[in-house]
């Protein structure tokens, strides 16, 4: 059974129809067009519609037997303040806000467990210290931070406590997509190292992340999930991985989930991208949470360990980060970097010879454990799809120069699955790579990483919708580290750039950014703030 992503457009198409069965001619071209605008919003990842934005006033919307007040059972709500929703989305702010109050009332004064043991682990690092108690002590806690921050080095100690405190307790590990769970798996692993465990200790360690569908266990083709409010996780305690990627729906479908008593540590980078579906759950809880007359429940971690104080990729993201162009100027203005390079000529014969350097690993390796080792070391990222310099063109312009074969299927072809299918246990994201099916065949198959460190082949004709993934978009790369990052900038700037889609590009290098485009659209897009909504927030004001 495959499910496609998105937004589905099921309950506007519903409310549409009723609206031409009971609705004049005349209502019909006041309202649709507001029906519309809403729908709109959902898929550019808002939650609600201000009527402001589609210039109605309140009062004539309230007076539609379709729009009802919070507290009604309406198919649409609308607010004191001229947000309107599909009913279903306000509920789910409202349920995430609700379970949010009830987590907060524990405060850090009432310690769930002692944590005294951490003092010494991070005798030398007073925000990880930090970090580490307050979520211990508290029942909801959220750690941000950006990459080689120690977020996975402090999610370890924090497993290591709760088992030292109770060796029987339940725990759980998740993240939004299977590339993000296995990521999380991996890290988990070699932090573990670090810790000097004994065999009995190492036996009862988490070490496998699922992603949250797997989790929740989904009933498709439906929306819903045999985990619910009425049939709760087996857990004392869960920890969420690249909590910024979660969207609204599913971070209300995971809180309802949660037994009474269970632990719950939001992990994520709030500089991040927004979901592409609708809401920004884990951006508007930091937020809230931060305020200063509220319950201490984030942590905030801004040590850099991966990177030293010198490094141009971390000057850089940090630059971009706060929106400092004048700092990111001074940086392409520089000598030559060791880690940082901007282009802006277009150079075809220098982009082509990083291609094939870059990919020649991957075009040569034999075995699928070779293959995606060498596909993490080099990645072109384009924030669209269009275009000579989007996605699909990149693509093109790597099979031609890699391999320049009629046959569009070779070996060492990475893709990218785009949609969930539960059958073959593929999902949204997955990456795959073609190889022969056995030692010296020409037969090819698609082969991914499992969950246990093995490798699935498949059959090309059994696969979900799939993508090539020479280059992938920005939003895609989520969740993923590679060596050297490509990025090729558009010709002309557009609603889609903002400085949280480069951070998001740049904070994906580990040894080498280079970047192709217009220095001027570089700038202009530091200084360019992604839009967010703001419908949880309120919820959170309200209810907190």
């Amino acid at each position: 059974m495959k499910e496609t992503t998105g937004i589905k457009p099921k309950l506007a198409s519903q409310i549409l129809e009723f609206f031409k069965r009971h609705k004049t001619q005349a209502e019909l071209d006041d309202t649709l067009p507001i029906l519309e605008s809403l729908y709109n919003k959902l898929l550019e990842g808002h939650s609600s519609l201000n009527l402001s934005e589609v210039g109605k006033e309140i009062e004539i919307l309230k007076e539609n037997d379709l729009v009802g007040g919070p507290e009604e059972i309406k198919p649409l709500i609308l607010t004191s303040s001229g947000d309107l929703y599909f009913k279903r989305y306000f509920d789910y702010e409202i349920s995430i806000a609700k379970k949010l109050r009830e987590w907060s009332t524990i405060s850090d004064q009432d310690p769930i467990m002692d944590c005294s043991h951490l003092d010494n682990l991070f005798s030398n690092d007073a925000d990880q210290l930090k970090a580490a108690k307050l979520s211990i002590k508290n029942k909801f806690s959220v750690i941000t931070g950006g990459p080689g921050t120690g977020k996975t080095f402090l999610v370890v100690s924090i497993l290591h406590a709760l088992l030292q405190n109770n060796p029987k307790i339940k725990i759980l590990l998740a993240a939004p997509t299977g590339k993000a769970a296995q990521r999380m798996t991996e890290s988990i692993l070699l932090n573990l190292e670090r810790f000097d465990l004994r065999d009995e200790e190492k036996r009862r360690f988490p070490k496998e992340a699922s992603t949250i569908h797997r989790l929740l266990q989904p009933l498709p083709p439906s929306i819903h999930f045999q985990k619910n409010q009425r049939n709760l996780l087996d857990a004392d305690f869960l920890i969420i991985d690249e909590a910024s990627m979660i969207d609204l729906p599913l971070m209300a479908k995971l809180f309802r989930s949660i037994p009474n008593g269970c632990g719950l540590i939001l992990v994520g980078d709030v500089d991040q991208l927004a979901p592409v579906e609708a809401g920004a759950p884990f951006a508007s809880i930091v937020r809230h949470f931060l305020q200063p007359d509220h319950p201490r429940l984030v942590a905030k971690l801004s040590t850099n360990r991966r990177f030293g104080a010198t490094s141009s990729i971390h000057r850089l993201c940090k630059a971009i980060s706060s929106g400092d162009s004048t700092e990111t100027e001074l940086l392409i203005g520089e000598e030559k970097h060791q880690d940082f390079e901007f282009l802006e000529v277009w150079d075809d014969s220098k982009i082509n010879q990083a291609i094939i350097e870059g990919y020649a690993s991957l075009i040569k390796a034999k075995t699928p454990a070779e293959a995606h080792q060498a596909f993490l070391k080099f990645q072109i990222l384009c924030p669209t799809h269009q275009g000579n310099r989007g996605v699909i063109a990149m693509n093109e312009r790597c099979q031609k120069i890699l391999v320049n074969d009629p046959d569009p299927y070779f070996s060492g072809l990475p893709i990218i699955i785009k949609q969930n299918d539960y059958g073959s246990e593929l999902f949204n994201g997955d990456i795959g790579i073609f190889l022969p099916t056995q030692e010296n065949s020409d037969e090819l198959s698609v082969w991914f990483a499992g969950s246990k460190g093995n490798y699935r082949k498949f059959s090309p004709a059994r696969l979900p919708p799939f993508d090539l993934a020479f280059a992938m978009t920005i939003h895609r790369s989520q969740g993923s580290e590679y060596q050297d990052i490509m990025i090729t900038l558009p010709l002309t700037t557009s609603e889609i750039l903002s400085r949280h889609l480069l951070y998001v590009a740049c904070s994906r290098a580990k040894r080498m950014v280079r970047i192709h485009g217009s220095k001027e659209i570089f700038l202009e897009t530091v200084r360019k703030s992604a839009k967010y909504s703001l419908g949880l927030e309120n919820r959170l004001k309200e209810i907190i």
